[in-house]
C-alpha cells in the first residue's frame, strides 16, 4: 500500500547524497587520515537463583484434557521407574530439581574505531569480543560460534568477534546536515519503540534558529529476496523482507522543555514461522506479515528540583497472523492468515526529585494496552481488542522485570505487551564516587491472562487467574574507583504473583534472584 512512496523516498534519499558528495569534491582538501581509538574492557561475575519459570512450557492451543491429563501420569510413572532402577544400581539420579542456583563469569571487549579524512567525511567501525564464559561457550549455548563462546581451557569452542557499527558518516558543516549509511544504532525516545542496531540510512539536518533537529531516513530489518526454493540457482522472491522508516524532530522552544514527535512505519511482508519449545513440546508458532504506524511524542520538564517526563505512543495497522484450522485436539490441519486491525498504546511517565546533592527520588509508571498472553484459539492477544505491538525496543525498568542487560529477564521491551509496572527508586551519594540505589516495583497486567488453554495453572486444579504479576526490590552500588574505572554491584528479588503463574501456566515455585558484579574500565 505504501509500497511505491517509500521506495521513491529512497532512491531520493541515495540521489541527494551521491550529489551532495559530488558538488563538495572539487572544494574537498585531502587531509591526513585521522584515526581516533574508544571502546571499553567489562568483566562479570554472576549469582541466579529461580524457583520459577521464566518463559512458558506449556503449548498454548486448544488441547483434550482428559488425554493430557492421561499421557502426563504416563510420563510421571516412566520417570518414577527410571529414578528407582537407577538408584538401586547406585547410578547417579536421573532427575534435576526444580530450581536452580548458579554462578558464572563472563568477560568482553568492545573496540569503535573511527576514520577521519576531511571535515566532510568519516566512516566508523565497532566490533565486540565476546562475551566470553569462562572455561566454557556459556550459560544454554549450543552452537560453536556466536555471541558467548570461547573460553575452554582446551581452545575447541570458537573465539567470537563481532561487528556492531559500520558506517560513513557523511558531513556538511556549513549547512548543518548530516547523512549516516551503513550499520549503525537506530533508536527512538528513551528506547520504547527503538533501539536496535541496524543497516541503513539516518539524515539529519539541524535549524538553529528554531532550536530545532530533523531526522528521517529507513532501515532494512530483514532481507530475504534472495531465496531459492528449488534450488535451481535462480532467487525466487523479490522485495521480500522487513523494512522500517521513521522521522523525528526534536525540538527545545524553552531552556526547561525538550519534545519529541515522530513516527515509525513497519512495512514487513515476510512470513517466516518462528516457533518456541518447551518442555512438553511446541509452545507457540507465529508468522506475521505487518504494516504498522507507531506514532510518539516525549516531553521532559524541568523545573528547579524537578523532572517531569511524559510520553505517549499510539500504534496502528494491519497484521495478517497465521491461525491454522485446527481439530478437537488443537492439532493443526490446514494454514491460513487472518487479518487483524491493530489499534494500541503505550504511556510512560517519570517524575524525579532532587532533594539535595546527595539524594534524589523518582517514581515511573510504563504501561501499555491490551491483554498478556494468548486466546482460546493460541492467537496472540496483542492481535485482538486495543493490544499494542512492540517494534525494536530496548529499555529497562526494573532489574528482574523487565531487562535487556543480563541476568534474568521475565520481560523485554518486546514482550511487554498488555503489562505495566510501576515503581520507587532512590539515588543516595554515600561517599563521593560511591553511589547506592535502592528501588521497588510492582508488575501487573492491563487485563488478566486467560487460563483456557493452560494445562496446569487452571480452575480445574482450583486457580484463579489474576492481573497482580508480582513485585520486585532491587539494590545497586556503583563505585567510580577512577575517572574511566567503575565497579558495579546490582541485584533483584522478584515473587511471583497469580498473574504470571496464569501467563507461564506453572504451579511451582515463587521467586527469582539475581546479583552480579561488574568491572568495566573505559579507554
Amino acid at each position: 500500500m505504501l509500497d511505491s512512496p517509500f521506495q521513491k523516498f529512497r532512491t531520493l534519499a541515495i540521489i541527494i547524497f551521491i550529489f551532495a558528495g559530488v558538488s563538495i569534491s572539487a572544494q574537498e582538501v585531502e587531509e591526513k587520515t585521522k584515526i581516533d581509538f574508544q571502546g571499553n574492557y567489562r568483566v562479570r561475575g554472576f549469582n541466579l537463583g529461580r524457583d520459577i519459570y521464566t518463559s512458558r512450557q506449556t503449548p498454548v492451543t486448544p488441547y483434550n484434557r482428559s488425554d493430557f491429563v492421561q499421557q502426563y501420569n504416563k510420563d510421571t510413572l516412566t520417570k518414577y521407574q527410571n529414578e528407582l532402577a537407577a538408584r538401586e544400581k547406585g547410578y547417579p539420579s536421573t532427575l534435576s530439581p526444580q530450581k536452580e542456583d548458579t554462578t558464572y563469569y563472563d568477560t568482553r571487549m568492545t573496540l569503535n574505531m573511527n576514520f577521519s579524512t576531511s571535515k566532510y567525511f568519516e566512516a566508523l567501525v565497532g566490533v565486540q569480543i565476546g562475551d566470553i564464559i569462562f572455561g566454557g561457550r556459556g550459560v544454554n549455548q549450543t552452537s560453536s560460534v556466536g555471541p558467548g563462546q570461547g573460553g575452554e581451557a582446551s581452545f575447541s569452542s570458537a573465539v567470537n568477534m563481532q561487528t556492531n557499527f559500520l558506517y560513513l558518516n557523511f558531513k556538511l558543516p556549513e549547512r548543518s546536515f548530516t547523512a549516516r549509511v551503513g550499520l549503525q544504532l537506530f533508536t527512538s525516545a528513551q528506547g520504547r519503540v527503538v533501539f536496535v542496531p541496524g543497516t541503513g540510512v539516518n539524515l539529519t539536518k539541524d535549524i538553529r534558529d528554531w532550536n530545532t533537529t530533523i531526522e528521517g531516513g529507513w532501515f532494512v530489518a530483514k532481507q530475504n529476496n534472495l531465496t531459492d526454493l528449488d534450488k535451481n540457482t535462480f532467487a525466487d522472491k523479490n522485495y521480500q523482507g522487513s523494512n522500517v522508516y521513521f522521522y523525528k524532530i526534536k525540538t527545545s522552544f524553552f531552556n526547561n522543555a525538550k519534545h519529541e514527535l515522530y513516527s515509525f512505519y513497519l512495512d514487513d511482508n515476510l512470513r517466516d514461522i518462528q516457533d518456541v519449545n518447551g518442555v512438553y513440546g511446541l509452545v507457540s508458532r507465529t508468522s506475521d506479515s505487518n504494516q504498522l504506524f507507531w506514532h510518539g511524542l516525549f516531553n521532559e520538564f524541568n523545573f528547579s528540583d524537578f523532572t517531569w517526563t511524559i510520553h505517549g505512543i499510539y500504534n496502528h495497522g494491519t497484521v495478517k497472523s497465521l491461525n491454522p484450522y485446527r481439530d478437537s485436539d488443537g492439532n493443526e490441519i490446514q494454514q491460513k492468515y487472518d487479518l487483524y486491525k491493530i489499534k494500541g498504546g503505550f504511556f510512560d511517565t517519570q517524575l524525579s526529585y532532587r532533594y539535595n546533592e546527595s539524594v534524589s527520588v523518582t517514581t515511573m509508571i510504563s504501561g501499555s494496552t491490551g491483554r498478556p498472553g494468548y486466546e482460546k484459539d493460541g492467537t496472540r492477544s496483542n492481535l485482538h481488542g486495543n493490544g499494542y505491538r512492540t517494534l525494536f525496543p530496548g529499555y529497562s525498568l526494573s532489574n528482574i522485570a523487565n531487562d535487556f542487560t543480563g541476568g534474568y529477564a521475565l520481560f523485554s521491551g518486546r514482550d511487554m505487551s498488555g503489562l505495566y509496572e510501576y515503581g520507587i527508586f532512590t539515588d543516595i551519594v554515600l561517599s563521593g564516587p560511591l553511589v547506592l540505589t535502592l528501588g521497588y516495583y510492582r508488575l501487573y497486567g492491563t487485563k488478566s491472562p486467560l487460563m483456557d488453554n493452560n494445562r496446569f495453572y487452571n480452575e480445574e486444579n482450583f486457580y484463579r487467574t489474576s492481573a497482580y504479576f508480582g513485585q520486585e526490590y532491587n539494590l545497586n552500588l556503583r563505585w567510580s574507583a577512577f575517572r574511566d574505572m567503575q565497579i558495579l554491584l546490582r541485584s533483584g528479588y522478584f515473587i511471583a504473583g497469580n498473574g504470571l503463574k496464569a501467563y507461564l501456566d506453572t504451579t511451582q515455585g515463587t521467586i527469582l534472584r539475581e546479583l552480579f558484579v561488574t568491572a568495566e574500565h573505559r579507554f
